[in-house]
């Protein structure tokens, strides 16, 4: 929790480096937040402490941030918020209705926590794959809520014979999020060309992708490059496969 006056500093801070990327001059932005400019002049100089609450709801319309933005106070669900800002509008609805979906969801309070969220892609499930797009359901994996606790974050769902034998068609992945270690079977997103890998992550110079099936070519990722290595997100890694009548 901050203090007062790291809330203070925080926000005066933001208010010039706002007033500076909108190209405007002191005189300009006071007139923008609706004050004088030897009111602003005195905020920003530290004389007064005490932030007008509109003053604060003109500068969020002003430069489009959000007050926990200005005054640098970023939590686990305000973070959440930020990477909506990155989103398309076709990205904000998706995500608006998984939202709606796991708010709406009826189990019994006490036993929601045994319900993971399984995602079903609707593309192939080949080397590579591009997911069209994606629905979801829930499922009770209570058995493996107790042995991976919050380690268990969601489901992928196995929807062609492309793992065979590793994986099989209905199988469900139990994903963790957590960062993919040596050896460990993880789902790859590479950001430039939308297509998504189920790898086995060999760690050596580089990173090394390795076919879990022996179907399609090791990817080689050289972690001296930081570019490259920035276009690969590691979305998280297989803690075990199960069938939904388990």
């Amino acid at each position: 929790m901050l203090s007062k006056q790291e809330i203070v500093t925080n926000f005066i801070l933001n208010v010039e480096k706002e007033r500076v990327r909108c190209n405007l001059t002191q005189a300009q932005m006071a007139k923008k937040l609706d004050m004088s400019l030897s009111g602003y002049k005195k905020m920003i100089s530290g004389v007064t402490s005490k932030i007008d609450l509109y003053t604060a709801y003109l500068l969020q319309k002003i430069t489009g941030k959000w007050i926990f933005e200005l005054i640098e106070d970023f939590e686990e669900d305000t973070e959440m918020i930020l990477k909506l800002k990155e989103m398309s509008q076709s990205q904000k609805n998706f995500i608006k209705g998984i939202i709606d979906f796991e708010v709406s969801f009826s189990a019994p309070h006490e036993s929601r926590e045994d319900f993971i969220t399984v995602f079903v892609p609707t593309g192939n499930m080949e080397d590579g794959m591009i997911y069209d797009s994606s629905h979801f359901y829930k499922v009770n994996a209570g058995s493996y809520r107790q042995k991976f606790g919050d380690d268990l974050y969601c489901g992928i769902q196995v929807t062609s014979d492309h793992l065979h034998p590793v994986y099989n068609l209905g199988d469900i992945l139990l994903i963790c999020r957590k960062g993919i270690r040596e050896g460990d079977t993880g789902i790859f997103l590479n950001k430039e060309t939308g297509r998504a890998y189920i790898r086995k992550l060999h760690t050596r110079a580089s990173w090394i992708l390795e076919p879990i099936n022996g179907f399609g070519k090791p990817i080689v990722i050289d972690t001296q490059d930081e570019a490259n290595t920035q276009k690969w997100i590691r979305f998280g890694y297989v803690l075990t496969k199960m069938r939904e009548r388990d």
